[in-house]
């Protein structure tokens, strides 16, 4: 394969080391030494720091206990790189474009993407059908054949990353104060019509019981970031999840969801919820940090949208707020048709690439191939024997977690190191002992058994997009969106907003797209 031809390029915050890079070049040599008699391989790893607190303020990650187990364990010298999780696609780029030696295991999202797509054309990551073959039964046992030829991983029939795998179908569910439904004696609500009658409850009738009309019915965050609860009734979710957002094939084409004419029922119904402060009035300008606190430390929000994954984390961090604050997943409203949810999920949750460059090939598939071993999934599910776990007649005993503290920490082997393996969602047994294990269980059956269908998943963001953005569901969209919910502009903007849309390029846009879609899924 050729070598990808890379302008040099300085790269802020993020530098690429060989193993033993502090050490001078005799120590290093007799490290590599010690490690080859020892039977242990050193390789480097940069990846994402999956916007974890405990990885964000580690001062060291490669000290790390964890990592010093995961080394131990699978007899292997880890050095990682970390790329924070906000500035990950910006750094990705510079990375693949920098005339600087790439580390020999790389997370790269998927291979199709706008940042990739290119450099993986270019010979810039390595063929793995041979090695996998040869050298990972594991992986191609235990990884389904329809991720290995999804298009985020494989290119006419070539492996080139390893996938890291979703447990859940759908990532978003509902979240509810359960305390605030009780107190005021709710019901679940089901319909789009219940949901209103909950939310206008939740802001008439005091459920925090302050004395104040200071609560907030349902609140999301700066370009509909987990607000796309009322779009999934109507099956035209903007899409937020993934890179190229929700699409939909219909009569022979692949059009985005945020276009379609159902749309406009959307629209006028957040119009209504932003009207009558149902939504929160700042979801436009409300950066991460400044929803959280809503939500969590003023505990005023008596509903939001969020992963299923740790429900249980969330109720701590909303107690910390309210000590009698409990919260409940539910269905999100059902539509005209019946149906509702969030967008379909990839499948993959990200992939890993090994960079042309890497002269540790091997080594690194072997790695990953331990990931599927019990001794690996033993390690990133309970963690380090003696301080998160002990064994009593044979049976492991966790010490589940339950301060917030304590949940990140937990995160670093559930989520940060699980590179690939089994995601510890799957694990019945670990779901059901944790406390509060029934929210977890109940919030995962949510989110895998409702939801719509986007059939662009795995697809690369078009290349119209990509060198116009206004046309993804961040720009001219959004605009349009904002000005007829709050009132600026009537509901039938949206008409205009879609001619300007496709006039723009948008119909450039549907053509790759329904190519792509031709081509990878009917």
């Amino acid at each position: 394969m050729k070598s990808l031809k890379r302008s040099a390029v300085i790269l802020t915050g993020i530098t690429i080391l060989s193993a033993c890079s502090n050490q001078s070049p005799d120590n290093k040599g007799k490290a590599l030494k010690d490690a080859e008699a020892n039977n242990v391989q050193s390789i480097n790893i940069t990846m994402s720091s999956r916007s974890l607190p405990y990885v964000e303020s580690s001062p060291n990650i490669n000290e790390d206990k964890y990592v010093k187990k995961l080394e131990e364990l699978s007899k292997t010298n880890v050095k990682i790189e970390l790329i924070p999780q906000t500035d990950f696609d910006q750094k990705l780029n510079l990375l693949l474009a920098a005339n600087e030696k790439l580390p020999d295991l790389l997370e790269v999202t998927a291979i199709n993407t706008t940042i990739t797509s290119n450099a993986m054309k270019n010979g810039a990551f390595l063929e793995l059908n041979d090695l996998i073959d040869k050298y990972g039964p594991n992986l191609k046992a235990n990884i389904p054949k329809d991720v290995w030829n999804s298009p985020a991983i494989s290119s006419g029939g070539k492996i080139f990353a390893i996938p890291s795998i979703n447990g859940v179908t759908h990532n978003q569910v509902v979240y509810v104060r359960k305390d605030w439904l009780d107190k005021l004696g709710l019901q679940v609500p089901k319909t789009i019509e219940e949901y209103i009658n909950v939310l206008k409850a939740f802001r008439d009738q005091d459920p925090n019981g302050n004395g104040k009309k200071d609560e907030i019915p349902f609140s999301a965050r700066k370009n509909f970031r987990f607000g796309e609860l009322f779009f999934g009734a109507y099956d035209v979710n903007p899409g937020d999840i993934i890179p190229a957002g929700a699409w939909k094939y219909v009569d022979g084409k692949l059009i985005p969801k945020f276009i379609l004419p159902e749309m406009k029922n959307a629209l006028k119904l957040y119009r209504t919820l932003y009207q009558e402060k149902l939504i929160d009035n700042e979801m436009f300008v409300l950066e991460g940090k400044d929803w959280d606190a809503k939500i969590k430390g003023a505990a005023r929000v008596g509903m939001w949208v969020h992963e299923p994954n740790y429900p249980d984390k969330w109720l701590s961090e909303v107690k910390q707020g309210d000590p009698k604050a409990e919260i409940i997943n539910i269905p999100a409203p059902i539509g005209p048709d019946g149906k509702g949810g969030g967008e379909s999920l990839s499948s993959i949750r990200s992939a890993f690439a090994i960079p042309a460059s890497s002269k540790n090939a091997v080594n690194v598939i072997k790695f990953l191939d331990w990931y599927y071993s019990k001794e690996a999934d033993n390690f990133l599910t309970y963690g380090i024997e003696g301080e998160d776990y002990t064994i009593n007649n044979g049976k492991i005993q966790y010490n589940y977690p339950t301060s917030v503290d304590a949940i990140n920490k937990e995160n670093m082997h559930l989520m940060f190191l699980q590179i690939t393996g089994r995601p510890y969602v799957l694990n019945e047994e670990f779901m059901k002992g944790r406390p509060n294990g029934d929210l977890i269980t109940n919030a995962l059956k949510v989110a895998n058994s409702e939801g719509r269908m986007n059939d662009a998943v795995d697809m690369p963001v078009p290349s119209v997009i990509s060198t116009k953005p206004e046309l993804g569901k961040n720009g001219l969209f959004m605009e349009a969106a904002a000005k007829i919910i709050t009132g600026k502009e009537d509901v039938d903007y949206f008409d205009k907003f879609v001619l300007d849309w496709k006039a723009r390029g948008g119909d450039k846009a549907i053509e790759e797209a329904t190519q792509w879609y031709k081509a990878n899924k009917k």
